[in-house]
């Protein structure tokens, strides 16, 4: 009965964990792509390009973590707010559930170990023998 209990909690868990917005347990809103102009075309030994947006009236250049784009070509870029920005395509998008369910397996490891350990500790370690009762001799004829 404790069993169904634990697995009953655990799958309860398991829903909530992956259900409940990103926002709600403070995680940030990633950064909104914007559209910007290859400016200098880096060799990609180097591996970075300079690129060119307008960002709220002002034009900005930075590197971008890439190489090979073309002189005028226009990309999606995510700026973090370093002098280097990435393509909008290599940054995660969505709810960062993998570390949400790394935790949980986590925790239900640690339940199943501290589980296995109390039945280790308290169960009986062999179950008593039981002895077949001796039949009563039958009489000879």
């Amino acid at each position: 009965m404790f069993i169904l209990l634990v697995v009953g909690l655990v799958g309860i868990g398991v829903a909530v964990a992956l259900l409940v917005p990103a926002k709600v347990l403070g995680a940030e809103e990633p950064p909104p792509p914007v559209m910007a102009t290859v400016v200098e075309s880096g060799s990609c030994g180097s591996g970075t390009d300079t690129v060119e947006w307008d960002a709220g009236g002002q034009k900005k250049q930075a590197r971008l973590d890439g190489c090979g784009h073309t002189k005028g070509e226009t990309v999606e870029i995510v700026n973090t707010g370093g002098d280097m920005v990435s393509s909008a395509a290599s940054v995660p998008v969505g709810l960062p559930v993998g570390r949400r369910l790394t935790a949980l397996l986590l925790c239900m490891a640690a339940l199943a170990g501290g589980f296995y350990a109390f039945l280790f500790r308290y169960a009986p370690l062999r179950a008593p023998a039981v002895l077949p009762t001796p039949r009563p001799a039958e009489p000879a004829s």
